[in-house]
């Protein structure tokens, strides 16, 4: 599990990760967005989104069981990038 913080909107991060990613599908609850990262069937990622003033919680879960895909590294990155 990670959790970072952004002074970037929870829309533009969601945006710049869609861009980034492969097979990512958007969904939205209440004040936040969903992001699963992955095929269809067996989700690698799952990316919370959720305003905190100007900018954006982020909270990024891997099940133990998931497939690496995209590995860790690219994902660290991708979120770096659209986290700053």
């Amino acid at each position: 599990m990670l959790y970072v913080s952004s002074q970037r909107a929870p829309a533009y991060i969601a945006e710049c990760l869609e861009s980034r990613l492969p097979r990512v599908r958007t969904s939205h609850v209440g004040t936040g967005t969903e992001l699963a990262v992955g095929s269809d069937s067996n989700n690698s990622y799952f990316v919370t989104l959720t305003p905190l003033n100007a900018g954006s919680v982020i909270k990024v879960m891997h099940p133990a069981n998931a497939p690496d895909d995209p590995p860790e590294a690219e994902m660290r990155f991708d979120i770096a990038r659209c986290a700053t």
